[in-house]
């Protein structure tokens, strides 16, 4: 307190000497302006200074320690543990957001697999349908196959030919070939009046033993073209023609031999010749010339070897199931029901009676029968456009089906056109030939 009253003192005669400064009268106050400035200063000075200490250490102590840094730890703690509970708040939004989205995706691709791996059962008719296809069209090539090889042999008087020995022995076994399986006795102006008398009666004697067959060795319209499948009108399949079957020669195969012959080669070329005599050159040019005839009617016949084998018997069955190891297992997955009862569905429901199916496509469907109805029947049924109106996959499928048959019958189609353009060429070589001589003849120099 003494020390504040020494400076209260001073500081009051320092205002006290200012006033008299002031005033103008400086001597009577006993005291000069340099004394008053160093007696208040030094005091005020020291004194602020000291407050600015107490005041610093105070803010940068008491107040910064037990006020200020307290109070940011807490907020750092509440702030740290709010952005936890925040960040553990949008791992769990993203996890259940992944969580939803994979399941979701599962569930998708559960839908579109119970969608597109349910084929309709329209999609199964073709894969019904064609079991049997690849094994009839081979059975078709080597029937075609045999009987290009049979007349090839008849033309070359191979042993046990009907024209082996010479030409006019091949006419003799044709005519009785005809007598006793072809002959219709009604023909040549025929009598109802006088039976036994009139037409070829007297020559047709004992009777055809099939009269279904009658001049079926001319009739290439009804034994053929008319057909699917090579069989008799009555659609017995035990008639059918099939070269493979292993058995003796039926009407079918006798019938459709004989429309070949007659057909091509009617007149079979002389074999009289000694054969001591192909050695001379005069018969070496005879033989090959020979040789060459028979080349251009093979070409000629071929288209018709063809349309016979497309037309021929095909697989009755699907294909056996095999013996041994596995059997049991084979006789599960490959059924045995005829080819005929899937192929005939398909023309029952366009209105066919049941009855009349083998008379259309026979008992054993050609190769022509099947891919007839694969790639024409089925498209004139409505119930076939109707079942488009389906998953997308199984429309795939049944597009994916439709090309496949497509491009079998373009095969077909291309094959008969080389079989056409084959014919086209030896026949404009044929006619050629005798120009391209004369034309050789006179590019000959003449002789001196």
């Amino acid at each position: 307190m003494g020390s504040l009253k020494v400076k209260h003192k001073i500081l009051t005669l320092a205002v006290f000497c200012g006033s008299i400064v002031y005033g103008g009268n400086a001597a009577i106050a006993g005291c000069s302006t340099t004394t008053h400035q160093i007696l208040v200063r030094e005091p005020v000075a020291q004194h602020i200074s000291d407050k600015f200490t107490e005041h610093r250490e105070w803010v940068a102590g008491t107040f910064l320690t037990e006020q200020i840094l307290p109070a940011l730890m807490l907020f750092t703690e509440q702030m740290t543990a709010t952005a936890m509970q925040q960040t553990m708040s949008i791992g769990m939004f993203l996890d259940a957001k992944h969580q939803l989205e994979t399941q979701r995706l599962l569930q998708t691709l559960q839908y579109e697999a119970h969608k597109d791996y349910q084929p309709s059962e329209d999609f199964c008719w073709f894969g019904t349908n064609v079991r049997s296809l690849a094994a009839t069209e081979q059975k078709g090539r080597t029937n075609y196959y045999m009987l290009n090889r049979r007349q090839l042999a008849r033309r070359l008087g191979e042993k046990n030919m009907g024209g082996a020995t010479d030409a006019d022995n091949d006419k003799y076994a044709r005519w009785l070939q005809f007598l006793q399986h072809f002959c219709d006795p009604q023909d040549s102006n025929w009598a109802d009046t006088r039976p036994n008398e009139s037409g070829l009666a007297s020559l047709c004697d004992p009777a055809p033993a099939s009269p279904q067959y009658t001049n079926a060795d001319i009739d290439y319209t009804s034994l053929i073209d008319a057909k699917k499948t090579i069989s008799p009108s009555d659609g017995e399949g035990a008639m059918t023609f099939d070269f493979t079957s292993g058995t003796i020669i039926n009407s079918t195969e006798r019938a459709v031999t004989a429309l070949q012959n007659n057909l091509y080669g009617h007149e079979i070329v002389h074999r009289e010749q000694d054969r001591k005599l192909l050695a001379q050159d005069q018969y070496q040019y005879w033989n090959l010339a020979f040789r060459s005839v028979i080349a251009k009617r093979s070409v000629a016949e071929n288209s018709y070897n063809a349309i016979v084998g497309l037309k021929s018997a095909g697989t009755p069955r699907s294909p056996r199931p095999p013996t041994g190891v596995g059997a049991s297992v084979w006789s599960s997955l490959a059924p045995t029901a005829d080819t005929t009862e899937f192929l005939g569905a398909i023309l029952t429901e366009l209105g066919v009676p049941p009855a009349d199916i083998n008379q259309m496509i026979g008992v054993e469907p050609s190769y022509y029968a099947q891919l007839e109805l694969l790639a024409k029947k089925i498209y004139q049924n409505p119930d076939f456009y109707a079942n488009l109106y389906d998953k997308p996959a199984n429309v795939k499928r049944k597009s994916v089906a439709l090309r496949a048959i497509e491009l079998l019958v373009e095969r077909a189609i291309y094959e008969s056109q080389i079989r056409q353009e084959m014919v086209t060429s030896v026949l404009l070589s044929a006619r050629l030939n005798t120009p391209f001589e004369e034309a050789s003849k006179r590019l000959v120099p003449p002789t001196e």
